[in-house]
């Protein structure tokens, strides 16, 4: 029980030590509720504690289970780690130019420091018996240590004129290969340093070099899309199947038999022999390295932001997976204990860090939810529905109150909800516009054709009779709900691709964004074109008419949002302050807010009158697609390319600071996220927050997140203890 403990307690300051270091009340206030409830000590230490907040947390895994050991040292960037094959001892390579050795056990360095005076070390791997280091570096030289020797001076072999890689042994010891950027392998006698043989034939940078387990076989992996295989003793290429046209990482299944390639933000699983494509697994950021798991049952990513776990087994198609985060810059390189047991992994904030790998395994089912960008967000007039569309091509519907999901997905890459509440409209990427039961799911009759490419939007009209599309073929459709068919006024032809649409609230006018700058104007009843706004925005993404029908709001790739008044054209309002392109808007049915989505991941709300900055929202972490407020105008929703909705307080949004109340409750209400603290208006810090939590979070402003994985956090009923009272929080 006491080593138990003892682990759980090192567990719990590694997986926190962000709060713990910053503030000391936060490791009650904080560090304790976001921890794993089935530790010993949150169970020794919570039962002692009141006035906590509630952490539920929905489709991942627990806090603090994850992440056993942090290993610092290094003066650099972490360029890659290797295990020793018993597993007790860990070497890492690093922009430092040192070569560390350390134990797996304890975390303390076993040996000084070794230095070969090459520049930074890239790659680094142990032979069989333990007793050799190889790394690899950036000036081309390999070189092998004799660390039970201590050897201050190693063995260096000379033939890459760039850097190298990787560096393996093979499984007898004898032979080492190394895979370099000028597009070479090599094989060397570990005894002799002698050069056995140069494999050539990539024609671009190896990234890796992989013996099989039998040692007759060796594996290369290169940037030019290909994985050789070649004779180990002869050199001789024995064939290779071509994987894609660039790789960022790939890694070989233990037998042989399944290649794993990284492309840019993305994995992708062939059968070596026939080159037939399992699968596709989504990793969301750049990725840097993968690796299959000894028993080839999981699959590891490194990436930009941390660590992913895929859970490969039963079906490799609906893999889970389970992210490690809590370095604070990109991950370079990530590798399993030889046997499966602890990950470890380099980065960039020169650290290396220890994870347990037996959260794997339980990974968390995840909700229902999209699994790609979302691209549209419609809500139900009375507001208890939100639907998104994405690029999965799915349309999903949920309670706009619990989040639950209401339908089986249906099919769609935009959306629209009919005034009534009673259809659901989608486009299709085969060109149609496709009706559905909101009770049922069930389709209305045939797809609507006519459109001869892809449809960017689809709205319906205010009284529900007509539904208007928009088109890379230039064209604005406007189709008759009753007969299916378009309406006499239409096509309505665009001087260049239609990306929005909209009606105005009294249905008289439906206006387009069209790429280029430019802004269509159309009578519904004649489909005459009328004068409208030449934009200054450089690509119309977005528009939206102001409930009385006298203005337009539209959006573009300038970083700003502009209102419009529609009889004469003429600029009326610029919203700045975003830093990025602006790509959806929406103006509240009352008349006195504008919304605004950009790529810089924010969600701002304007005063429609006056332009002034009301609020601005934080909680995506990738660009938002699409908002559309509530009818009532008490809340906005937004869709992401981060895959989920987020439902947002507009009143409480829009509050000033003074207004918001100055209890703990109230402050924690209305927090701002500055990473990973939820802050109060005067900087305050109200809560540290788990940075492998915060894509996920439902708090603050955001009254409801729609996404596979949720955290939730709350108040329990004896309220918070926070600020100068935080001292209550310990009861005994």
């Amino acid at each position: 029980m006491l080593s138990k403990f003892l682990r759980d307690a090192t567990s719990f300051v590694a997986s926190s030590h962000e709060a713990i270091e910053r503030s000391a009340p936060h490791i009650y206030l904080s560090a304790l509720p976001f921890t794993d409830k089935t530790s010993l000590v949150y169970q020794e230490f919570s039962s002692h504690c009141t006035g906590l907040v509630t952490v539920d947390t929905y489709g991942i895994s627990k806090h603090g289970g994850s992440s056993s050991m942090t290993l610092t040292g290094h003066g650099g960037p972490v360029r890659s780690v290797s295990y020793s094959p018993d597993g007790l001892l860990l070497a890492s390579g690093s922009d430092d130019g040192t070569v560390r050795i350390w134990n797996t056990l304890t975390g303390e360095e076993t040996l000084s420091p070794l230095r070969s005076g090459d520049g930074s070390v890239l790659s680094v791997g142990f032979s069989r018996n333990n007793n050799l280091v190889a790394s690899g570096t950036q000036s081309g030289d390999v070189c092998i240590w004799n660390i039970t020797s201590n050897q201050a001076v190693p063995r260096r072999m000379s033939s890459h004129s760039d850097k190298v890689n990787s560096v393996v042994f093979s499984p007898d010891g004898s032979r080492l290969a190394s895979a370099s950027d000028d597009k070479a392998v090599c094989l060397w006698n570990t005894e002799t340093g002698e050069q056995l043989s140069i494999l050539i034939g990539h024609t671009a940078s190896v990234l890796r070099v992989i013996f099989h387990v039998d040692g007759e076989m060796l594996a290369s992996i290169s940037s030019d899309g290909t994985v050789k295989l070649w004779h180990s003793t002869t050199g001789q290429a024995t064939g290779w199947p071509v994987v894609n046209n660039h790789l960022y990482g790939a890694d070989i299944s233990l037998h042989g038999d399944i290649v794993a390639g990284a492309s840019f933000n993305e994995v992708i699983l062939w059968r070596v022999q026939t080159g037939e494509k399992i699968a596709v697994l989504g990793a969301d950021e750049l990725i840097f390295s993968i690796q299959f798991s000894p028993d080839g049952r999981s699959l590891l990513v490194a990436h930009s932001h941390g660590l992913r776990v895929w859970a490969l087994l039963p079906d490799p198609t609906n893999a889970s997976w389970v992210d490690l985060r809590g370095h604070s810059m990109q991950v370079n390189l990530a590798t399993f204990s030889p046997d499966g047991l602890y990950i470890a992994s380099a980065s960039d904030d020169g650290t290396i860090r220890i994870w347990s790998a037996a959260s794997v395994e339980s990974a968390v089912q995840q909700l229902p939810a999209h699994v790609s960008k979302v691209t549209s967000v419609a809500v139900s007039r009375d507001g208890t529905l939100i639907a998104g569309a994405s690029d999965d091509e799915s349309v999903r519907v949920w309670n706009a109150r619990t989040g639950d999901e209401m339908l089986s997905p249906l099919q769609g890459h935009a959306v629209a909800i009919s005034p009534d509440g009673r259809l659901i409209a989608s486009v299709l990427k085969d060109h149609t516009v496709r009706l559905w039961q909101t009770h049922s799911g069930v389709a209305v009759g045939e797809p609507m054709r006519g459109h001869t490419s892809y449809v960017n939007a689809v709205t319906f009209s205010h009284d529900g009779g007509w539904l208007a599309t928009a088109s890379r073929d230039k064209t604005v459709r406007i189709w008759n709900l009753t007969t299916r068919q378009d309406s006499a006024v239409g096509p309505l032809h665009c001087h260049d691709i239609a990306h929005a649409v909209a009606f105005s609230l009294d249905d008289k006018l439906v206006a387009a964004g069209v790429y280029l700058s430019h802004i269509h104007l159309w009578r519904t009843d004649t489909g005459e074109r009328l004068d409208a706004p030449s934009s200054a925005n450089q690509w119309i993404m977005s528009l939206a008419f102001s409930p009385d029908s006298t203005r337009i709001v539209s959006s573009g790739m300038d970083n700003a949002a502009r209102v419009w008044e529609v009889c004469t054209g003429q600029p009326i309002l610029v919203l700045r302050g975003h830093t990025n392109s602006v790509r959806s808007v929406a103006w509240s049915f009352d008349g006195i807010f504008i919304g605004t989505g950009s790529e810089d991941c924010e969600l701002r709300l304007w005063d429609a009158m006056t332009g002034a900055l009301l609020a601005t929202l934080y909680g995506h972490t990738h660009e938002i697609r699409s908002v559309a407020f509530t009818f009532d105008g008490l809340f906005i929703v937004s869709g992401s390319e981060d895959a989920t909705i987020r439902k947002w307080d507009v009143s409480a949004a829009c509050k000033p600071a003074s207004e918001r109340g100055t209890n703990p409750v109230a402050a924690l209400a209305s927090a701002n996220i500055d990473v990973p603290w939820l802050v109060g208006p005067a900087g305050e810090l109200l809560l540290w927050v788990p940075i492998e939590y915060l894509p996920y979070l439902q708090a603050a402003l955001c009254t409801l997140l729609i996404g596979r994985r949720r955290i939730i956090i709350g108040v329990g009923d004896n309220g918070l203890s926070a600020g100068t009272d935080w001292t209550a929080c310990w009861t005994n």
